[in-house]
């Protein structure tokens, strides 16, 4: 019969531990994420609103335009 692997298949629990802890954020660290990401989030939403209602304006105006012309 065959030998088996002698490589061990799991490494020691307090190697994985200090491993965790010293690459784990902080709370400080998460807190300031998470208040770019809703400052970021809050930006796009305000840039695409104000696309939006400035093509929307042009629209309008352009539709009012159309009509203007038509009755003359």
């Amino acid at each position: 019969m065959g030998q088996l692997c002698c490589f061990p298949l799991s490494r020691p629990q307090d190697k994985l531990s200090v491993k965790k802890a010293s690459s784990a954020p902080d709370d400080e660290e998460l807190l300031s994420l998470s208040k770019r990401l809703v400052e970021d989030a809050v930006l796009r939403a305000m840039q695409q609103y104000m696309e939006e209602t400035q093509q929307n304006g042009a629209a309008h105006t352009d539709q009012a335009h159309s009509k203007l012309n038509s009755t003359k």
